[in-house]
């Protein structure tokens, strides 16, 4: 049964359209790494509400003109790295495509970013939210980053059909250049030409692609729902949206969700003193960001333990030892793409299992009266194990019960940890039998 598995693993990810994206992936590791310690930065560092500054007291302590150059790097930083992630995966998405087949990389590439461009102004148009930019920036940020390797692939592929084989050499004539520049007129136009369909289409119909808005409703159905075997729905939904790079539901799940519940449930606890006896005891936004994602934590974390423990691939070490200090943080983005976990095919099922299993102890757990509710706001940048005991209050039953199911998590990634070596090893030898 394994090794049916592990054969069929490794038969999907021998596909292009996997090869590509992972290479892309692999590729943009720096940029993610980079933005994720940004990201790190502004979240839990120059932010007023966030964990170490109030941790530290920066308020007092850090100066003010020091405070106001830390967060206008880390945001500057986040929105070049994060911010314009979609135009580099497009970028390389189109040129790993093209290279796949022996065409014209760097002018497939090239097409790939005016087409995502041209999608991004249509996006925007009629955009009512006061955006002062010409591009809509919901397409280009790192949460879309689905629809920019997709729009890559595709501009690769028409690069492969239409356009003329071409061998890299170190240095280049000019008229070799002109030859190769007229070569790719054919593939450009005819991409161009389809990223216009796409963009009217975008802009006469209205449609808000990959916009955060578009999300809200499911974030909101999670975080308001007090029905266990919908929240578990919804999150299968999240995780696997998440997954194959989608990551706006995800990151707008928080345990301080301002609705009806929510607020009946703090009320609760500030005029008992208590949260055990709260009205809505499994109200999505008190179970899915403490316990289902932990900030990153229930998969992310616990992949770069193992990965640390095991030590059997000093690449994959080195990813795990740079994006520890992010991941502890809740940045993920760096891990997320340089492992990959994002369209990794052997990661699926725990991305998504894992989480749903969390959060279906951590409901026996408060039916039983071991752990209270989370119900208090928390920080940003809280790490993940420490969310629901700052959630409850300090309560310290849920922080032991938070590091067990983080044990837990660790003990269920093991078998995958294994199998993924097994699909890894088999790659490099069917790669050195093609070479």
């Amino acid at each position: 049964m394994v090794d049916k598995l592990a054969n069929l693993l490794l038969t999907i990810r021998r596909l292009s359209i996997f090869r590509v994206f992972q290479r892309t992936l692999v590729i943009l590791m720096p940029i993610a790494i980079i933005g994720a310690y940004f990201q790190l930065m502004r979240n839990a560092v120059f932010s007023p509400d966030s964990f170490i500054y109030n941790i530290l007291n920066f308020d007092e302590t850090m100066p003010d003109d020091i405070w106001y150059a830390g967060a206008f790097i880390s945001s500057g930083m986040v929105r070049a790295t994060f911010g314009l992630f979609g135009l580099y995966a497009a970028y390389f998405s189109a040129r790993y495509t093209a290279r796949l087949y022996k065409k014209d990389s760097t002018s497939a590439g090239m097409t790939a970013v005016i087409v995502i461009m041209f999608c991004a102004y249509a996006n925007n148009l009629g955009d009512t939210t006061g955006n002062r930019s010409p591009f809509s920036a919901s397409i280009l940020k790192v949460n879309a980053m689905l629809l920019a390797l997709l729009i890559g692939y595709v501009v690769g592929q028409i690069f492969h059909w239409l356009g003329k084989d071409h061998e890299l050499i170190e240095f280049e004539h000019t008229s070799r250049i002109r030859k190769r520049a007229w070569d790719a007129l054919l593939p450009a136009s005819v991409s161009i030409f389809g990223g216009l369909i796409l963009g009217v289409s975008i802009y006469e119909l209205q449609i808000r692609i990959m916009s955060s808005d578009t999300f809200k409703t499911l974030v909101a159905q999670v975080e308001n729902s007090n029905n266990l075997f919908k929240i578990i729905l919804l999150l299968i939904v999240v995780m696997f949206l998440s997954w194959i790079g989608i990551g706006y539901p995800l990151n707008a799940l928080s345990n301080s969700a301002v609705n009806t519940a929510a607020m009946a449930n703090l009320n609760y606890a500030l005029k008992h003193g208590s949260a055990w006896d709260v009205p809505h005891k499994f109200l999505g936004s008190s179970l899915v960001y403490p316990y289902a994602w932990m900030g990153g934590a229930s998969v992310g974390l616990a992949l770069i333990v193992i990965i640390l423990l095991v030590r059997e691939n000093k690449q994959n070490e080195n990813i795990a030892k740079i994006n520890l200090l992010p991941v502890v943080f809740n940045s993920n983005w760096g891990f997320m793409v340089g492992m990959p976990i994002i369209l990794n095919p052997v990661l699926f099922l725990p991305f998504i299992i894992i989480p749903v299993v969390n959060v279906l102890l951590a409901s026996a757990a408060i039916a039983l009266h071991i752990i209270a509710p989370c119900v208090y706001p928390v920080l940003r940048g809280t790490p993940g194990i420490l969310i629901s005991f700052f959630g409850s209050n300090g309560n310290w039953v849920n922080l032991v019960f938070s590091i067990l199911l983080f044990i837990l998590d660790i003990v269920m990634l093991i078998p995958i940890g294994s199998l993924g070596q097994r699909i890894e090893k088999g790659l490099r030898e069917r790669e050195q039998k093609n070479e």
